[in-house]
């Protein structure tokens, strides 16, 4: 950050012709060098620290650049950064006047190997266009309700005259004249509200009662709140939350009475369910393994959460399943997946499906659910050299560590981040530097590849050993001039040791079982080959261990 660019863009010095360059200049030059130079922030950084777009971002610099407030920099500051993503640097041309401390400036640039600023190199620059005025600057705002008024002489709340006969004044009226408790007019209570206590509401009969039990008559009239009644019989719906009530409880004025109506008298009979739940409304649920399991499965997942009679009713499902040797786990599994998309069920049929899905298979784990594996008998080439399991003539591979793979990753990161680029003939040599080196593997001395089959490879190798990709090479070379295959012309294998005569796999001139064969051998030539070259390193170290030593005194 560069203090002396901020405030020359802060404080009105920079000569800006909208918020939108200020705004703009403002954040570039939060990165700036005191003297203005070496700030490369992106299209896309710049427009979302200051919220504008990207095409404004990049207008602003036009203008800019066409007024003389910055220009393009030194771009190897960016030299770092991958080719098609390297961002332009920048240069603010902050004027020479008005740096009030030049020499300390000039001092920083020193530093960084810039040359001294100059009169000439930083002139003033001219200051922003005057922006147009608007055409209607200092004109009345014509107000739109008056110009209506003055279209239409009643304005646009009024019907005009003449439209409808039958209405003299215009706008909507009635038919009738009369109050709302009349027949013969157009508003009316079409019927009787809920929450009416008795026939007479102007009456103030006390506290509420039940109609449909009288006072006095004994029946559950101590534990029944007086908030149950509704007026039109009793509630019999919440009066079915302890049990259904019998009918004709409570002698003479056990009855419904009030505004109910017959067809309600039969319905209490059959208001209970099995589980003692009433009749549309809520539903008793028990607790249960199932119903336990459900809300388990509901509390991790909310849209997956069942109540009322859907959990009740899969908590029975999920109960006789974990009865049946269901692991906990697999059920969790099986009702916890992912509801489809788009969803053109209830989230209880989904489950419910899963769990009849999962009823009509055998028990994970169980004899009727594991399938028995028949023996696998070996070949009669078992017995052959290399013929044995490919995995037993060697260590099973093991991955490396996932800490061991982040532990390289910030090594290669570190070594690139400190040295990226070769330091030889002065930081001008464009090839990086090798990782854990500040130079490159030209400038380090190191030998070329020797190559492979008298090609020559410009790769450098530490040791002047071959190259990753010439070793390979010769490895490719060995297996083919010891394993030649010649394919046929009409698709079948020609065989690994003899004629085969099967279909070829795709892309493959062998079938699956001369592959298995040829696999073997490859094996085999590169264990051959790979200890023929150990054992010739080892020669050679050896011959080159006493040419090292010192000479006896």
């Amino acid at each position: 950050m560069s203090l002396e660019a901020m405030i020359w863009v802060l404080s009105g010095d920079a000569p800006v012709s909208d918020v939108n360059e200020y705004a703009v200049l403002g954040a570039m030059a939060d990165q700036a060098d005191p003297d203005g130079c070496g700030t490369w922030l992106s299209k896309e950084t710049i427009a979302t620290r200051v919220k504008i777009s990207e095409e404004t971002v990049k207008r602003c610099w036009r203008n800019m650049s066409r007024r003389g407030l910055i220009a393009r920099g030194d771009q190897n500051h960016v030299r770092h950064y991958r080719a098609d993503r390297r961002p332009v640097v920048y240069d603010l041309l902050i004027p020479y006047d008005w740096f009030s401390n030049v020499d300390r400036i000039n001092t920083e640039r020193a530093r960084y190997g810039r040359p001294p600023l100059t009169p000439a190199d930083r002139p003033p620059i001219a200051p922003a266009p005057v922006k147009k005025p608007r055409t209607d600057k200092g004109r009345a705002r014509v107000k739109q309700v008056a110009a209506d008024q003055a279209a239409s002489p009643r304005g646009n709340s009024e019907t005009p005259r003449g439209e409808n006969p039958g209405s003299p004044h215009g706008g909507t009226t009635s038919r009738r004249r009369g109050n709302y408790k009349s027949s013969t007019g157009e508003l009316e209570d079409p019927q009787p509200s809920k929450n009416t206590q008795s026939k007479n509401p102007g009456t103030d009969d006390g506290p509420p009662v039940r109609p449909s039990v009288p006072a006095g008559s004994g029946v559950r009239e101590a534990q029944a709140p007086a908030a149950r009644t509704d007026g039109r019989g009793g509630d019999i719906k919440l009066d079915q939350e302890d049990g259904p009530v019998p009918a004709g409880s409570g002698g003479q004025g056990g009855g419904v009475t009030g505004d109910a109506t017959p067809a309600a008298v039969p319905g209490a009979k059959t208001a209970a369910r099995a589980g003692g739940g009433p009749a549309g409304g809520p539903v008793r649920v028990d607790s249960s393994p199932g119903v336990e399991l459900l809300l388990s499965v509901g509390a991790a997942h909310p849209e997956l959460l069942l109540t009322g009679a859907t959990l009740r009713d899969q908590g029975l499902m999920v109960s006789g399943l974990l009865a049946a040797g269901w692991p906990v786990p697999l059920l969790w599994e099986v009702i916890a997946r992912p509801l489809p998309d788009p969803l053109r069920r209830t989230v209880g049929a989904v489950i419910s499906g899963r769990l009849k899905a999962a009823a009509a298979m055998p028990v994970p784990g169980s004899a009727a659910g594991t399938a028995a594996v028949p023996h696998q008998a070996p070949g009669p080439d078992r017995s052959a050299p290399w013929e044995g399991r490919r995995w037993e003539d060697g260590p099973t591979p093991t991955p490396p560590a996932w800490a061991d793979l982040e532990h390289q990753q910030e090594q290669l990161r570190r070594g690139v981040d400190r040295h990226p680029v070769c330091e030889a003939d002065d930081g001008r040599c464009p090839t990086l530097a090798v990782v854990g080196e500040t130079r490159c593997a030209e400038h380090l001395g190191w030998p070329l590849c020797p190559g492979h089959d008298g090609h020559p490879c410009t790769v450098r190798t530490r040791t002047g050993d071959q190259c990753a990709t010439c070793q390979d090479q010769a490895r490719y070379a060995r297996l083919d001039a010891a394993l030649p295959v010649t394919p046929t012309d009409d698709g079948t294998c020609p065989g690994h040791s003899g004629p085969c005569g099967r279909a070829a796999m795709p892309g493959d001139p062998y079938c699956a079982r001369c592959r298995i064969a040829s696999q073997r051998d490859r094996d085999r030539v590169i264990q051959e080959w790979e200890a023929v070259r150990d054992a010739a390193v080892a020669a050679a170290k050896a011959q080159e261990a006493p040419e090292a030593a010192p000479a006896p005194l």
